[in-house]
């Protein structure tokens, strides 16, 4: 038995080998799918467990290989795996939930990070200091601010808590409809469905956070109608996946003025380069680091492995994407 983990980074293995070794897995390290497949030949006879980034595609040339038994994601979103041709192979997907870890307390820091950043016009900073210029530019307060949180998983709950003391007016929308109360619960403005209240709550909004997966209802959620919905002036932070905007409409809405800024962690090529068009305007971007921190990387590398474990010796399927296609 083997666990191949296909991770970019090499921090985030060695956080990772230490809770395989723990468990006398044997564990590889490959930072892509090609050197891997070049390798193949060598875990032939072995069971494969893999252990993959966002952003790395796994595909029919991976998940047809006879001896690959599970696909353990490392951290929530599965976009870059195929289910479709997983399930058409009984593989299990495994993710790892962000609620309650702190994955989910790294990526509503990172949300802060930018609402703080483009509030006070970082950029426009970083322009003043280039060119000797003091006291300006003039930013805005969150205080009294209205904050549209997409998404009221694990980040979502955590970016409430850490907005609150900003006294800002917040705004959820769920997937599913709220129960009663829902709001009065967490002691914030509004909480609605996505399919009854997104577009509603738009016009009211100063600040948009997405922090939702990726899939077929979410492709593009912002776009060319409903950006034209939210305020003039607005911001627009995303640390959920580039797919849930339209990267022609955002950039659009830059150009003329109707969003203000932008706070990235996610982009629709990555790596990112800094010859991309969107660094026309004023966004502020980091190359995928919302989970990027030690406690987070802990979290998710301890889960995983477990996850991992309790398949092998038990054929547990929690935190399973694919269940019920493998039962």
């Amino acid at each position: 038995m083997k666990i191949i983990a296909i991770l970019r980074n090499q921090r985030m293995f060695n956080i990772l080998k230490e809770y395989a070794d723990l468990n006398n897995f044997g564990i590889v390290h490959y930072t892509n799918v090609e050197d891997f497949l070049n390798n193949y030949s060598l875990y032939i006879n072995d069971d494969i467990y893999m252990v993959v980034n966002a952003g790395i595609e796994i595909g029919h040339n991976v998940l047809s290989l006879k001896n690959i038994k599970a696909i353990q994601q490392f951290g929530i979103g599965v976009e870059n795996v195929d289910l479709e041709e997983a399930a058409n192979n009984k593989i299990p997907v495994f993710n790892v939930p962000t609620k309650g870890t702190a994955n989910a307390t790294s990526v509503a820091e990172l949300s802060m990070f930018y609402a703080l950043a483009l509030a006070r016009d970082y950029n426009g900073c970083i322009n003043s200091i280039n060119h000797g210029i003091a006291n300006e530019p003039m930013g805005i307060s969150l205080a009294g601010k209205k904050f549209g949180i997409i998404g009221m998983g694990g980040i979502g709950l955590e970016l409430i808590r850490l907005l609150k003391p900003f006294s800002t007016v917040i705004y959820g929308i769920k997937h599913t409809k709220p129960e009663k109360d829902y709001a009065k619960k967490l002691g914030i403005e509004f909480t609605g469905s996505f399919a009854d209240d997104f577009k509603i709550i738009l016009p009211k909004l100063d600040f948009i956070v997405l922090a939702l997966p990726l899939n077929e209802t979410t492709q593009n959620i912002l776009n060319g109608e409903t950006i034209n919905l939210l305020k003039n002036g607005s911001y627009v932070i995303n640390v959920g996946r580039a797919g849930l905007i339209e990267k022609y409409a955002l950039i659009q809405a830059l150009k003329s003025g109707k969003i203000k800024g932008a706070g990235l962690d996610v982009l629709w090529e990555e790596p990112a380069h800094i010859r991309d068009e969107i660094f026309h305007f004023n966004v502020i971007a980091t190359p995928h680091i919302g989970g990027a921190t030690e406690s987070s990387i802990h979290d998710i590398a301890r889960i995983g492995i477990e996850n991992i474990k309790n398949y092998i010796d038990s054929k547990s399927l929690k935190h399973c994407v694919n269940a019920e296609v493998i039962n």
